[in-house]
């Protein structure tokens, strides 16, 4: 039996190409990349996993979702005009674990906001993410929101609490975050076929930081990431990265699953520790 706390960690894309019903090349190797991974994932049986997307953005304080079982239908605001613009969702959230996180939270001088409310917006990159890695709803959820306002120092902070909750309670647990690598958007509307990263820089910096990560050099990754960020727009100020290493999830080499465009952003998939990564 292993010891509590994080186990392993994933990092995947969340726009809704990747749901497409016929989508571009890359979009279909990233959405078999993030089936893998979820196969992996579920093989590790994890009592409880801790998930952030840059998709749920707050602006105050830190939110976590106390409702067991969100479900219904969301319109995505931009791709509403594809089949990939609707989708249905039906998730489960570990509360218990949730209040343990964010009493963690609150212990460490930060602001914890419990949100639970009918017709609460999941975002879309919770219910790509959740479709792809678990579509047979075994996992349970405890998600914190991405505070736009918190720099990646408080990032990691809330993400080291979420650790220590997990050990605290006994819990082994695996950590997903849902961030694109640059963010840069085609400014038009395209056929999937057409679909590139935006900017030659933007694709040198994202296959840059991958390479760090896949040897295993996380504090480099980091140490670079505001330069990335300006350079190459990256999603979110690529501060899911530093919510992830303060889990603790990104321990050693990445495995990187595949990378490419997604309608001119970056998109990888990449994982720590899991069950058969080393195959």
């Amino acid at each position: 039996m292993a010891e509590p706390g994080v186990q392993a960690g994933v990092l995947l894309p969340g726009m809704p190409h990747l749901l497409a019903d016929k989508p571009a090349a890359s979009w279909a190797a990233l959405a078999a990349a993030a089936r893998t991974v979820g196969e992996r994932l579920r093989r590790l049986e994890p009592d409880v996993v801790l998930l952030l997307s840059t998709q749920w953005f707050t602006v105050l304080g830190h939110q976590l979702q106390c409702d067991p079982n969100p479900r219904g239908g969301h319109t995505d605001e931009n791709w509403y005009a594809y089949d990939y613009g609707h989708l249905e969702y039906d998730l489960r959230f570990d509360v218990d674990f949730t209040e343990r996180w964010a009493a963690q939270i609150d212990s460490c001088g930060m602001q914890a906001r419990r949100t639970r409310y009918d017709g609460f917006p999941i975002d879309t990159g919770t219910i790509v993410a959740s479709a792809l890695i678990d579509p047979r709803r075994s996992l349970r959820w405890a998600q914190v929101s991405c505070n736009l306002y918190a720099d990646a120092d408080t990032l990691a902070r809330v993400g080291r609490a979420g650790a220590q909750a997990a050990h605290d309670a006994g819990l082994r647990a695996a950590v997903v975050v849902v961030s694109g690598m640059s963010s840069g958007l085609i400014q038009q509307w395209i056929e999937p076929d057409q679909d590139h990263i935006a900017e030659p820089a933007h694709d040198r910096w994202n296959l840059r930081i991958l390479q760090l990560l896949v040897d295993g050099q996380i504090d480099e990754a980091l140490a670079v990431r505001e330069d990335f960020a300006r350079q190459a727009q990256a999603d979110s100020q690529f501060r899911a990265l530093a919510f992830l290493a303060g889990t603790g999830a990104a321990t050693g080499a990445a495995q990187q699953h595949t990378y490419g465009p997604i309608w001119g952003t970056g998109g990888a998939v990449l994982s720590w520790n899991l069950p058969g990564d080393s195959e």
